[in-house]
């Protein structure tokens, strides 16, 4: 079953082994050489899966890979059961603070590590027994440096923006985890964030 069909990739309900999954398959792009199209989206295929990895090893909680195909240029992965943090912010109230909170903490965790998410949309993020899990590494990075981490930042700001009526309260409470995390580091990319956002004004 069809969930989301998106620019880079399709992703279908499935079962891996009796366990409910996710099937995540890069689609080929008809522009481009299909040789080099192929090495392209194997490539893109292992940084995720690599991505993941790292990410779990930071202590940041993403699905289980169940399976990595690079002759189909797909990869099978656990299929994560909850709202997402999108709805919950929705909610308002002290659950969307705290969840705001722990977005900021996760996302210190990937970049103290050295992982980009690239893609810091509140409906990349799953709330499941109390955590959030991060899905969706497919426009991620290993960057550990403050241009990359600011832009990363930049972005959670703005699907925030775009997407809740509280959004400066919120993304306060995610620079405030992101901190806890981040310690003194923190500093330069919140800098960074306000340095790209003049820019954006000013070209």
């Amino acid at each position: 079953m069809l969930i989301k069909h998106g620019a880079e990739a399709e992703l279908r309900r499935t079962e891996f082994m009796g366990r409910a999954a996710v099937e995540k398959f890069r689609v080929p792009k008809s522009y481009r050489i299909a040789a080099l199209d192929d090495e392209l989206r194997r490539s893109r295929i292992r940084m995720e899966a690599r991505l993941m990895a790292d990410a779990r090893a930071a202590g940041v909680a993403v699905p289980i890979l169940y399976d990595i195909d690079l002759v189909e240029n797909k990869i099978v992965m656990e299929f994560v059961e909850g709202p997402t943090v999108k709805s919950v912010l929705e909610g308002g109230g002290p659950a969307g603070l705290k969840t705001a909170r722990e977005v900021g903490r996760i996302v210190g965790r990937l970049h103290r590590a050295g992982i980009i998410h690239g893609d810091l949309t509140t409906s990349n993020m799953i709330v499941r027994d109390g955590g959030i899990v991060m899905i969706d590494f497919s426009l991620g990075a290993k960057e550990a440096n403050v241009e990359s981490r600011g832009v990363d930042l930049h972005l959670l700001k703005e699907a925030l923006v775009s997407a809740h009526a509280r959004a400066s309260t919120y993304f306060r409470a995610a620079l405030a985890g992101y901190r806890e995390t981040m310690g003194k580091a923190a500093d330069e990319v919140i800098a960074k964030v306000k340095d790209i956002e003049s820019r954006g004004r000013y070209t």
